[in-house]
């Protein structure tokens, strides 16, 4: 005998907007890598845009993962074939941005303890 576990989710967020479908979340999160994937280039070789370049592809891949989760969650409202046609390409990227989330943060702790270490 199979049981289902059932979490009831929230309907609204934190801030009281309507929490995305799983066909809304597939859709701003193309969205979001494709953008990311058009701006990472403009990101220079200075100091201040290296650290600019890599707090943005921080929060990018945590928006990611955030979207990935909340379609995982809301999985139900799609037809089985359709959802893993759909987000295939996002769950083979989930385990690619959990390292870049990792490797950034590495860098980020070591960049700002380089600029605020004691001389």
């Amino acid at each position: 005998m199979k049981r289902k576990l059932k979490v009831n989710f929230p309907q609204k967020s934190i801030f009281g907007f309507k929490i995305l479908s799983a066909l809304q979340s597939s859709i701003a999160c193309y969205l979001i890598l494709f953008i990311g994937a058009i701006l990472n280039p403009f990101f220079g070789f200075s100091e201040l845009q290296i650290i600019a370049g890599i707090l943005f592809n921080f929060l990018l891949n945590i928006s990611v993962i955030v979207l990935i989760l909340n379609l995982f969650i809301r999985r139900g409202e799609m037809k089985k074939f359709k959802f893993i046609f759909l987000n295939f390409g996002l769950f083979i990227y989930f385990p690619k941005a959990l390292y870049e989330i990792f490797i950034n943060s590495i860098l980020i702790y070591e960049t700002f303890l380089k600029q605020f270490a004691p001389s």
